[in-house]
């Protein structure tokens, strides 16, 4: 039982590793779909590249949406750190 919990406790570090990792990448995301909202602007603008929308769009969209992820991934961390704290 107790090599159980010890997985268990390892499977939570590395979890929570995962998410700090995250955070760390999380604004260099958001560049990424700031870049190509930019793009994509520019782009139907120009009756030229409007073929290249979705794909920027699609980018835009990607990025924000894993930045989101980021940030809930965030707060979860707060939350179970401060609960930890607390029950000390």
């Amino acid at each position: 039982m107790e090599v159980v919990l010890l997985w268990l406790d390892d499977l939570d570090d590395a979890v929570f590793c995962v998410a700090l990792a995250w955070e760390r990448l999380r604004r260099g995301v958001l560049k990424v779909g700031l870049v190509s909202a930019i793009l994509l602007a520019a782009a139907e603008l120009s009756a030229i590249a409007t073929v290249w929308s979705p794909a920027f769009s699609g980018v835009a969209a990607a990025s924000v949406i894993a930045w989101l992820v980021g940030t809930l991934a965030r707060s979860v961390h707060d939350r179970e750190a401060r609960r930890y704290l607390t029950a000390a």
